[in-house]
């Protein structure tokens, strides 16, 4: 299965080509939430490096979040927009699953923003609980803590091929946002 994933939820930006079994992927720590200017040219270049076209494509997979409010936005159009010119499979993934992949019984994944933490518990890489915000770091057992400076990407593709074996796969991306974004809060 041919496979096309991108990840601009954070500073950073994944994109990553599964071909003949085997996964391409570019990691630009320097993207600096600049996902919409260099985006397409990161997925052109991997395209043209596998020899393949949008044809030859069987899947899509995004990160929907959380993180920028932008950068889940571009992603989620930019698939969109692809899935326009030819539908495909669609694969949904998110940061907390991402960085709960093969991290063992339980463990909650906590993701900084400007105002908190995003949270959400994991038992056995399954969520346990919904998503939350809250202002103060929450208390927890075992947890992770996203880091904008690392290279998350063997989790990303490692967690798309599981849910293709498992043929998780959705009609449709949805934004994963769990507070209101802070021009809706200014209103």
């Amino acid at each position: 299965m041919n496979i096309l994933a991108i990840d601009t939820t954070g500073k950073h930006l994944t994109v990553a080509l599964k071909h003949n079994e085997k996964w391409n992927a570019v990691f630009n720590k320097d993207c600096n939430l600049n996902h919409s200017i260099i985006l397409n040219e990161q997925i052109d270049k991997l395209m043209k490096q596998s020899n393949l076209c949008f044809a030859d494509l069987d899947a899509y997979a995004c990160n929907v979040g959380v993180g920028s409010f932008t950068g889940i936005r571009v992603g989620i159009a930019t698939i969109k927009g692809f899935c326009l010119a030819r539908p495909q499979k669609l694969i949904s993934v998110n940061t907390f699953e991402i960085l709960a992949y093969n991290e063992g019984k339980r463990i909650a994944v906590l993701v900084p923003d400007n105002r908190g933490y995003y949270c959400q518990n994991f038992i056995d890489g399954k969520p346990a609980s919904q998503a939350a915000h809250f202002t103060e770091k929450p208390v927890c057992e075992r947890e992770i803590i996203f880091d904008n400076e690392t290279d998350y990407t063997q989790k990303f593709i490692s967690l798309i091929d599981e849910k293709v074996t498992n043929g998780d796969f959705c009609d449709e991306l949805e934004p994963l946002y769990i507070r209101k974004s802070q021009a809706e809060e200014g209103r």
